[in-house]
């Protein structure tokens, strides 16, 4: 799962196609036609404190705005909520994206091409991009997160 944006995020189900409205809502963000996730949390795998993964983050944003690319935030989610990476979603090209995630250690980055999402390796750049979503679940159109108490 990723989610995009402040509250009410977009919440993008990474099992699932994306469906006609929700990637015209992606090309809508302000990032462009195709955009990257990076996080800064967890580099090559190791499992770091909040408070280390919080600094890492800061230094990520900081980085970004120094260099003036546009960006919304963009948390990596696991599907039952336990597990979040902060990242952001950068108005860059791919050779970019990938040169900044290694700096912080990134073992792979999100790519939207304005289709599909697609997991990028950066450190190991003998592997192969792998395109999403990995299961054949219906398309997803839901775009907005939505609270259990507003949908009851």
């Amino acid at each position: 799962m990723i989610e995009i944006g402040e509250q009410p995020a977009l919440n993008i189900d990474l099992r699932r196609r994306l469906g006609a409205e929700l990637r015209l809502t992606l090309g809508r963000l302000g990032l462009g036609a195709s955009f990257a996730i990076v996080t800064a949390c967890n580099p090559c795998g190791r499992e770091l404190s909040a408070e280390e993964n919080a600094r890492r983050s800061r230094r990520l944003r900081e980085h970004v705005a120094a260099a003036q690319i546009v960006s919304l935030r963009a948390d990596g989610v696991s599907p039952d909520g336990t597990h979040r990476e902060q990242g952001l979603a950068l108005a860059i090209d791919r050779t970019a994206a990938i040169e900044i995630a290694a700096l912080y250690e990134q073992s792979a980055i999100f790519w939207f091409d304005g289709v599909r999402f697609q997991i990028l390796p950066v450190l190991e750049t003998r592997s192969a991009a792998v395109e999403l979503p990995l299961g054949d679940l219906p398309p997803s159109d839901l775009t907005r997160d939505e609270t259990a108490a507003g949908r009851a």
